[in-house]
C-alpha cells in the first residue's frame, strides 16, 4: 500500500469521527489542543473549523497516519471511547485495495467506461459502494445529537408550575407587575401594548397578531408559548407539550430560537438542514423550523397534528399559492387530509401587514385580504393595539423615518460613452442572434426584456427536444449576454462586463470536447467584451443614480451612522459592495459588506457567512450593509440610521418592512429609481395600499365582529373546496400515471443528447428521483469531493456529469438506507427522455410535471 493511500484512509476515518461529534465535543477538543492550534480556531465548534484544526495538527506534525496517540489522548479526555476504538482500528474499516490513487480523472481519461462487470480496476461506483459507513455510525443526527448540536443553550431552569398564577396573562383586572415578570423568569418586562396583545390573543384563541416591524412580535409570541406551556403543565404534570414556530427563511431560524429561549424555562431547538422535525418533537418544548420541513413530516406521517399544542406562523402573510404555510393548513382544514381527533393545535400568526402576497388577491380591497388571511390560518380575529394609551406608547417606542419621500426619484443622466458601449454590446447580441434558427421570433422584442428572454428559453427547449446542439449553444450564449442586460442602466458597466466575460469563459470550458459553434461564439464574445472594457478604461461612463447613491452614503457616513442598502438581486448586492469599496472619496469612511441568501446562481452565502456579516455590521466593523430582501423580512438587522432602496421595490408588504429597518431616531428612508419608471409607479401604489392597511387596522376596534367572522367562515368553506378540488386533481394525475405504467426508453443528456442510461433504472423516493445502477455510473463521469457533507438524510459525496460537462445531479447516499449504495439524484432540468427509444425527445422542468411514464417508488422499511 502506498503512503498516499494510507494517508487517505486515515483522513476518511477522521471525517467519520468528526461527523459523530457534537459541537460541544469539538470545542472541548480545541481547548485541549491549546497552543498547538491558532487561537481563532479554539472558540468555534463547527465541523468545518475542526477539519481546519486537524489539518493544522498534520502540518505541525502532531498527528499522522503513523502516530496519532496525541488525538487518542484527547478523545479519551472528552470521554468518547467509541471514537478512540475507531481510531485505533482504522485500518480495518476501509480495505486497502479499494482506495484509488486519485479521485478525479484527467480530461484525457474522460471517455466512456466499460460496463461494470468487465471493469478491471475499481470504478467510482465500486469505491463508493465499499466505503460504507457502519450502520451504527452516528453520521446522521440522533435525538441526543440534535439536543446539543444547534444552539448550545443552557438547560431550562426548573419551574414550580403550580405556584404560577396566570391571571395577569388573561385579563387587565390582574396587574402585570415587574415582580410578576421576575416570577416568570423573564429577562425583559413587557410593555403595556405587548401585554394588551397577549391578553387579546388568549381571549381570541386562534388569532393573527398584527403589529409594526420592530414592535416585538416574537417576544409576544414567546410569552404566549410560555402561558400555554404553564397552563398545560398545571393540568397535565406528566404530559408532553409541543410548540412549532415556523419561519419562512432558514436564515432566521437561529435568531428566533434564541429569542424564544430568552423567556426562560423552555427547551427550544432549531431544526437544522440535516435534521427532521420528528426527531426533535419528543425532546423539546419548542421547535423552530421552516414550514417545508414540517410539511415533509406530515406527508410521511412521522408527525401528526394531534401531537402539537400550538403552531406559530412567523410572517404569516406568506400564505399564498403553493407556499408551505398553505400546505400545513390543508392538513389542518381539509377533510381528506384531516386526522380524526377531537382537538387541533392552537394557531397564532405574526405579521406587520395584512395585505396579500397573491397577485390576484392584491387587486381586491385590503379588507378582503384580511378576511382571506384569517381564513387560510383558521383565525376569526386579529390581535392589534386598540387602547389609546398603548397606541401612544407604540408610536413613541417605534421610530419612523423623517423623510419618507420621493426626493431622489429623478430623470437619470448618462454621459455619451454609455450609449456607445451599449451599442457595441447590442450589436454583439444581434450578430450571435443571426446564427440562430427561427431568430425572427425574437424580432420586435427589446433585448433583455422578459419577453425576449422568455422567447429565448422557449426556443432553447424546442431545440433540446430535437437534439439540436448548435442551436442550444447559441441560445445559451444569448442568455448569458442578455440576462444582465437590464443592469447596465443601474450598475457600473465594467463590473457587468467582467461578470459576463467570466460566465462565458466558464461555459466554454465546461465542454470537455471541442465544439466548433462553442469555440466560435466564445471567440466573438471575448473579442467584443474585451474591446468595450478597454474603451471603458480609457473613457469611463457616468450614471447619475450611482452618483446619488455615493452622495447619500457619504453624507451619512460622516455622521458615523449605519446604513442599509436594499437591492433587487444577489448580483446587485455584490456589485454595489465592490463599487463602493473602490470609490476614493469613500475610503476610510465607508466600510461596506453584503449579505444574500443561500440559493443564487450568481452569489450565495451560507448561514454562518450571513451571521458573520451581520455580526460585523452590528459590532461596527462595517457601517454599510448591502442586501437583498433576505433582511427585508424577518432577519434581525442592527438599528440603522438610513435605508436606501436602490432600484428595488417589491410590494406594499416590502415597503412597510424595509422602512421598518430604519429604526434609529431621526432616521432617513430613500428610494433611488428613475422618474416615472416601473419602480416609481409601483411604490406610489404601495403607499396607497399601505394607507388602506392602516385604515383597516385602525377600524378593527369598531368593526362588526360577527359580520367579519361570518365572512371568514364563508371564505374558509370556499377555500377548503378549492384545496380539495386541487388535491383531487393531483390524485387523478397520479392514478393516470400509474395506469400509463412504466415505459421502456432512454434517459439522455439535455445538453449533448447522449444516452445516459435506461429509463427503467429511474426510481423515486418522495421528491427525489434517482438512479443507483452500476452501469449508469460506469458510463458517466462520477466525481468525488475531497470531503463529504451531511444534509438532511443524505450524505453528499460529489456529483455525476455527462462527458460534455453537463452536471446531471448529486452523487450521494441515503443515510437511513445505506444498503442502496451510492446513487445519483437526477436534476430534472438537465435530462430528457426517449420513450421506446423513439424521437422526439420528451422533457419537462419539474418531476411533478411528468405525465409520460410511471416511476418505481422506493419501498420504505
Amino acid at each position: 500500500m502506498t503512503e498516499m493511500n494510507e494517508d487517505f484512509e486515515f483522513r476518511v476515518v477522521l471525517i467519520k469521527i468528526q461527523n459523530s461529534l457534537s459541537d460541544s465535543d469539538r470545542l472541548q477538543l480545541h481547548f485541549l489542543f491549546g497552543e498547538d492550534i491558532p487561537r481563532r480556531l479554539q472558540s468555534n465548534g463547527s465541523l468545518e473549523t475542526t477539519l481546519e484544526v486537524l489539518q493544522t495538527l498534520f502540518d505541525r506534525l502532531k498527528i499522522s497516519n503513523k502516530n496519532y496517540n496525541y488525538l487518542v489522548r484527547a478523545l479519551q479526555a472528552i470521554q468518547r471511547p467509541d471514537c478512540v476504538e475507531r481510531l485505533l482500528s482504522y485500518d480495518k474499516l476501509v480495505p486497502a485495495d479499494i482506495i484509488p490513487s486519485k479521485l478525479h480523472e484527467t480530461q484525457a481519461e474522460m471517455k466512456p467506461r466499460l460496463p461494470f462487470k468487465n471493469s478491471k480496476s475499481p470504478t467510482s461506483f465500486e469505491i463508493l459502494r465499499d466505503i460504507n459507513l457502519d450502520e451504527d455510525d452516528t453520521m446522521y443526527p440522533s435525538k441526543t445529537d440534535s439536543e446539543s448540536n444547534s444552539l448550545n443553550l443552557p438547560e431550562p431552569d426548573p419551574m414550580d408550575f403550580n405556584s404560577i398564577y396566570l391571571g395577569p396573562f388573561e385579563d387587565s383586572s390582574n396587574e402585570w407587575t415587574e415582580e410578576y415578570s421576575k416570577l416568570l423568569n423573564l429577562k425583559y418586562h413587557p410593555r403595556a401594548y405587548q401585554i394588551e396583545i397577549v391578553r387579546n390573543a388568549i381571549c381570541n384563541k386562534n388569532t393573527i397578531v398584527c403589529l409594526p416591524t420592530g414592535s416585538g412580535k416574537t417576544f409576544i409570541a414567546s410569552l404566549l408559548i410560555k402561558y400555554y406551556y404553564i397552563k398545560y403543565r398545571q393540568n397535565n404534570p406528566n404530559g408532553k407539550f409541543s410548540t412549532f414556530f415556523f419561519v419562512p427563511r432558514k436564515a432566521i431560524r437561529l435568531q428566533q430560537a434564541k429569542a424564544i429561549s430568552n423567556v426562560g424555562n423552555l427547551r427550544v431547538q432549531m431544526c437544522q438542514d440535516d435534521q427532521r422535525t420528528d426527531q426533535l418533537i419528543d425532546a423539546n418544548d419548542v421547535t423552530v423550523t421552516t414550514p417545508q420541513k414540517f410539511v415533509n413530516s406530515l406527508k410521511k406521517e412521522t408527525i401528526r397534528l394531534s401531537q402539537i399544542n400550538l403552531m406559530i406562523f412567523d410572517e404569516c402573510h406568506n400564505t399564498s399559492g403553493g407556499n408551505p404555510y398553505c400546505e400545513i393548513m390543508k392538513h389542518y382544514l381539509c377533510p381528506s387530509k384531516q386526522e380524526h381527533v377531537a382537538e387541533k393545535p392552537m394557531i397564532i400568526g405574526l405579521t406587520a401587514t395584512v395585505s396579500a402576497k397573491d397577485s390576484q388577491e392584491k387587486k381586491e380591497p385590503v379588507e378582503k385580504n384580511l378576511i382571506s388571511l384569517c381564513s387560510k390560518l383558521a383565525c376569526k380575529n386579529i390581535s392589534t393595539v386598540c387602547n389609546s394609551n398603548n397606541l401612544v406608547e407604540i408610536k413613541r417606542e417605534i421610530n419612523r423615518p423623517i423623510n419618507d419621500q420621493f426626493e431622489h426619484v429623478l430623470k437619470v443622466q448618462y454621459n455619451s460613452y454609455f450609449q456607445e458601449y451599449l451599442n457595441i454590446y447590442e450589436n454583439l447580441i444581434k450578430t450571435i442572434k443571426t446564427h440562430l434558427d427561427s431568430h425572427e421570433l425574437l424580432d420586435g422584442k427589446d433585448i433583455g426584456t422578459l419577453s425576449f428572454i422568455g422567447q429565448l428559453i422557449i426556443l432553447k427547449r424546442s431545440f433540446e427536444t430535437k437534439g439540436d446542439m448548435n442551436n442550444i449553444i447559441i441560445c445559451d450564449y444569448l442568455l448569458l449576454l442578455t440576462q444582465k442586460y437590464s443592469a447596465f442602466k443601474d450598475l457600473p458597466i465594467d463590473i457587468i462586463l467582467r461578470h459576463v466575460s467570466e460566465k462565458i469563459k466558464l461555459y466554454h470550458e465546461a465542454y470537455e470536447q471541442s465544439v466548433p459553434m462553442n469555440n466560435l461564439l466564445n471567440e466573438i464574445s471575448k473579442n467584443e467584451l474585451d474591446k468595450i472594457l478597454q474603451k471603458h478604461k480609457e473613457n469611463p461612463t457616468t450614471n447619475s443614480k450611482l452618483e446619488t447613491l455615493i452622495r447619500l452614503v457619504k453624507k451619512h457616513a460622516i455622521d458615523e451612522t449605519k446604513g442599509l442598502i436594499l437591492v433587487p438581486t444577489t448580483f446587485y448586492a455584490k456589485s454595489i459592495c465592490d463599487y463602493l469599496s473602490d470609490q476614493p472619496e469613500l475610503k476610510n469612511i465607508v466600510k461596506p459588506t453584503w449579505i444574500v441568501g443561500q440559493n443564487s446562481a450568481d452569489h450565495s452565502l451560507t448561514i454562518n457567512d450571513q451571521q458573520a456579516k451581520l455580526r460585523q455590521f452590528g459590532e461596527g466593523e462595517c457601517n454599510v450593509l448591502i442586501a437583498t430582501d433576505i433582511v427585508q423580512e424577518g432577519l434581525d438587522v442592527p438599528t440603522c440610521s438610513y435605508v436606501i432602496r436602490y432600484e428595488f421595490v417589491s410590494d406594499e408588504i416590502g415597503t412597510v418592512q424595509s422602512r421598518g429597518r430604519a429604526r434609529a431616531q431621526n432616521s432617513s428612508y430613500y428610494l433611488i429609481t428613475e422618474l416615472d419608471s416601473t419602480n416609481h409607479k409601483r411604490e406610489k401604489n404601495n403607499k396607497f395600499r399601505e394607507e388602506e392597511m392602516d385604515i383597516a387596522i385602525s377600524k378593527w376596534q369598531t368593526i362588526d365582529k360577527d359580520q367579519f367572522q361570518r365572512a371568514v367562515e364563508m371564505k374558509t368553506k370556499s377555500l377548503i373546496n378549492e384545496w380539495e378540488h386541487a388535491l383531487s386533481l393531483e390524485t387523478q394525475r397520479k392514478n393516470t400515471i400509474q395506469k400509463i405504467g412504466k415505459k421502456d426508453g432512454s434517459i439522455c443528456c439535455r445538453k449533448c443528447n447522449r444516452e445516459l442510461g435506461e429509463l427503467l433504472w429511474l426510481k423515486k423516493r418522495n421528491t427525489i428521483y434517482f438512479i443507483n445502477n452500476a452501469e449508469f455510473f460506469n458510463n458517466n463521469d462520477c466525481r468525488l469531493d475531497s470531503t463529504y457533507t451531511n444534509k438532511y438524510e443524505h450524505l453528499l459525496m460529489g456529483q455525476v456529469k455527462c462527458f460534455c460537462g453537463n452536471s446531471l445531479g448529486g452523487f450521494q447516499k441515503f443515510l437511513d438506507r445505506f444498503e442502496l449504495g451510492p446513487l445519483c439524484a437526477l436534476k430534472c432540468k438537465q435530462v430528457k427522455f426517449k420513450i421506446n427509444k423513439q424521437m422526439p425527445f420528451i422533457e419537462f422542468e419539474q418531476w411533478s410535471r411528468n405525465n409520460y411514464f410511471d416511476v418505481e417508488e422506493l419501498e420504505e422499511i
